[in-house]
């Protein structure tokens, strides 16, 4: 009934409800035993899987994979980037408060949603709109420092892990499978979810220490994640029933 508590299905009610009906259908049904492993992208979601008996003897934690990129030298750039959905739960509201606290520091925002009139009313963001491939990839590369601010329970963000990849430490909210992702005060930072003064601080902080952030650079170019190659190595053997050791 959460579901239904939380409108936790599109924020529609009706919606909810009719998720609850199927879930306690198929709970009624007995089709949950016949679920051999279960995957779930963070150690997070694994935990919240195993409070239920019945699943938790059939849970597995692996990260989504990142693709890999090549490593380049660029001249950082003074912004620091969000880029993802322009929503409620993706932290939005918290983040314009945060823009708002800090009007002599630059943010570019690259993306859509239902708040972005919201966003574009901000003197300090350049909202640039939704952007991919070589665009997204120079905006990411260049920025200062990237920020994931969700209220949501976000597992594996691939924001997170394709800003590290390129060597732009993300400052994250410390909720959900975000923490796993980024260690704080090595390769990134994590703050309080809905905490705008809290999370205008640490960027403060971090715009004036150029060196910290390039510690920070340098530890995310160092991390270690799966690629599509190793993700395959890792997954077939659950598919197959197979024990890898390397889960």
């Amino acid at each position: 009934m959460n579901c239904v508590k939380g409108n936790c299905i599109h924020g529609s009610t009706a919606k909810s409800v009719i998720g609850t009906m199927e879930a306690e259908f198929w709970k009624l049904n007995g089709a949950y035993k016949y679920i051999d492993k279960i995957i779930c992208c963070s150690e997070f979601l694994k935990t919240k899987m195993d409070t239920n008996p019945l699943f938790r003897e059939k849970t597995i934690a692996l990260h989504n994979f990142v693709e890999r990129v090549e490593p380049k030298v660029v001249e950082k750039k003074d912004y620091v980037l969000y880029f993802g959905r322009f929503s409620e739960e993706k932290g939005i509201n918290t983040l314009v408060e945060t823009c708002n606290l800090l009007p002599d520091i630059q943010f570019v925002f690259a993306g859509s949603g239902p708040l972005e009139d919201k966003v574009n009313q901000l003197k300090n963001v350049k909202n640039v709109g939704f952007q991919t491939g070589e665009v997204l990839d120079t905006l990411i590369r260049e920025a200062k420092f990237s920020i994931c601010p969700s209220e949501v329970y976000e597992n594996c963000p691939f924001s997170v892990m394709e800003s590290q990849q390129r060597g732009t430490p993300a400052i994250g909210a410390n909720i959900g499978g975000i923490p796993e992702l980024i260690t704080d005060g090595v390769d990134g930072r994590l703050f309080t979810s809905k905490d705008s003064k809290q999370l205008a601080a640490i960027i403060r902080e971090l715009w004036n220490d150029p060196d910290k952030l390039e510690e920070y650079a340098k530890a995310c170019l160092n991390l270690e994640r799966d690629d599509l190659d190793s993700y395959y190595e890792k997954l077939v053997p659950i598919y197959l029933g197979e024990k890898d050791s390397t889960l």
